[in-house]
C-alpha cells in the first residue's frame, strides 16, 4: 500500500545545473499523450534536447524545445514503416520489440553528456557510457507484465497463443529487469509508482510528481459534469456513459480516441451524455463545470485528478489506484467503486454546495509546477554529487603506488 501523497516543499536555493551536461532520452513521440508532454516539461527544466526513436507524422512538437528522431526513416517513412507505424505505443509488440533494440545504443551523441535523463520504460534499455549517471523516470513498470499480467493474458488464452504469450511476457520481464543495472537512481510519479517500483524491481524511487500546467480555474457552475482523457479501455468512459444514462445529471465527455465511436453509440440513446471529441481549451470547459468524474483502472498518478484540483473543482473518483489518494472525502470529492450502481449513487449523493473551491485547489499545491522543477533538478544533482563521492572514495581508498624497481 503505497504512503499517502507527500508534502513536498521548495525551501532552499534551487541552482542551476549549468555545468552539467544533460540529455532527455524519450522512447517515442507516436503523438502528445501524457509522457510526452512530461517529457517536453522535463526538456523545458533541465534545459535539454529530448532524443526520441521517432516522432510520428502529424505531431506539433513546441517550437522552444527540441527533439531529435533517432530512427525516423525506420518508423515513420521507410520500408518497414508500413508495420511498425500500426497500432504504435506499445499495441504493436513489433514495434515495441524494434524499439527497445534500438534503445541499447541509441544516437552516438548521447555519449557526450554527463546525465541521461530517461524518460518512459522503453528508454531504461539504453546502454550508457561508464561514467554517465542514468535517472529513469519511467511512469510506471510496464503493466503488461506486472500488475495488468494477469488481465492481458487471461482473456488470450486459445490453444498454444496463451503459452506462447506467457513465453513472451517472461522474456520480456527478463530483458526488463536486466536494464536495472544500468540506472543510478529511479523516480517515480506518485507514492503508488514507487511502490511497484520496489515490489517488481527492489528499488527505492524518489518521488516527483508531474507537471500541472495550463490555465486551470474555477469560474462557476453550468450545471453538467465532465471527464476528459484518452479515450480507451482502460480509462473505463463507457462506464461513465452508462452510468449517466440512467441520471437527470449532464455528463460531458472530452477527449479522443479508439473507443470514440463505441461511446458515441452509448450516448446517442442518452439526451443528457455528450462526446465532444478533442477540446482545445479543456480549463474553460472544466472551469465551468459543477465537478470531474474519473474513473481510470489502477491509475498510476492520474492528471486529470490533478488538474481538477487545481481548478477548484471536486473530483468524484475511483476508488482505486492513485485516484484514491487525490479524493479526501468531504473535501476534495467523494470515492465510488467501479460500478454503474455506484456511480450512480454517488452523483446523487454529492452536493457541490459541500465542498470550497479554495480548500479544494490547497490540495493542489504539490501538483505546482515549481515544485516538479525543482524535483528535477534535484535528483540530478544528487545522482552527479553521488558521483563525485563515489571518485573521492575511490582515490582515498587506493593503495599507494609502489617505486619503480631499481635497476
Amino acid at each position: 500500500m503505497p504512503d499517502e501523497p507527500a508534502d513536498v516543499s521548495t525551501e532552499g536555493d534551487d541552482p542551476p545545473l549549468s555545468s552539467t551536461s544533460i540529455a532527455i532520452l524519450h522512447d517515442r513521440f507516436p503523438g502528445i499523450g501524457g509522457g510526452e508532454k512530461f517529457a517536453i516539461e522535463a526538456a523545458r527544466v533541465l534545459d535539454a534536447p529530448i532524443y526520441t526513436m521517432y516522432v510520428a507524422r502529424g505531431t506539433d512538437i513546441p517550437s522552444d524545445v527540441r527533439v531529435i528522431p533517432i530512427r525516423q526513416s525506420k518508423y515513420v517513412t521507410g520500408p518497414t514503416s508500413a508495420l511498425l507505424e500500426w497500432k504504435n505505443e506499445g499495441m504493436n509488440p513489433l514495434e515495441t520489440l524494434n524499439v527497445a533494440l534500438d534503445m541499447t545504443d541509441a544516437h552516438p551523441a548521447l555519449s557526450d553528456y554527463d546525465v541521461i535523463f530517461e524518460s518512459a520504460p522503453l528508454s531504461k534499455s539504453y546502454v550508457p557510457e561508464v561514467d554517465q549517471k542514468v535517472v529513469h523516470y519511467p511512469h510506471s513498470p510496464p503493466r503488461w507484465l506486472y500488475d495488468l499480467y494477469r488481465d492481458r493474458i487471461g482473456g488470450l488464452d486459445y490453444p498454444g497463443l496463451g503459452f506462447a504469450l506467457r513465453a513472451y511476457a517472461k522474456a520480456w520481464r527478463a530483458l526488463d529487469k536486466e536494464a536495472n543495472d544500468y540506472v543510478d537512481r529511479f523516480v517515480a510519479n506518485s507514492e503508488l509508482i514507487a511502490a511497484r517500483i520496489r515490489r517488481y524491481y527492489d528499488e527505492d524511487a524518489t518521488v516527483v510528481y508531474p507537471p500541472i500546467s495550463g490555465d486551470w480555474r474555477n469560474e462557476g457552475d453550468d450545471g453538467y459534469f465532465v471527464t476528459w482523457s484518452r479515450l480507451a479501455p482502460e480509462k473505463r468512459i463507457d462506464l461513465l456513459v452508462e452510468a449517466f444514462a440512467g441520471l437527470d445529471e449532464r455528463l460531458v465527455v472530452a477527449g479522443d480516441g479508439e473507443q470514440r465511436e463505441k461511446l458515441e453509440r452509448l450516448a446517442a440513446a442518452a439526451d443528457n451524455v455528450e462526446i465532444r471529441g478533442f477540446v482545445d481549451d479543456i480549463e474553460s470547459l472544466v472551469a465551468n463545470a459543477t465537478a470531474v468524474v474519473y474513473a481510470p483502472k489502477q491509475e498510476d498518478f492520474g492528471l486529470v485528478g490533478a488538474e481538477a484540483l487545481t481548478a477548484g473543482k471536486p473530483l468524484l473518483g475511483v476508488d482505486e489506484g492513485f485516484t484514491r489518494y487525490q479524493v479526501e472525502e468531504g473535501v476534495t470529492g467523494l470515492l465510488f467503486d467501479p460500478t454503474v450502481e455506484s456511480v450512480r449513487a454517488t452523483v446523487r449523493d454529492f452536493d457541490a454546495a459541500d465542498f470550497d473551491a479554495d480548500a479544494i485547489q490547497a490540495r493542489a499545491e504539490p501538483y505546482a509546477y515549481e515544485h516538479f522543477a525543482a524535483g528535477l533538478r534535484r535528483v540530478v544533482r544528487e545522482v552527479t554529487a553521488d558521483d563525485a563521492t563515489d571518485e573521492a572514495a575511490t582515490a582515498t581508498d587506493a593503495p599507494a603506488s609502489s617505486p619503480e624497481p631499481s635497476g
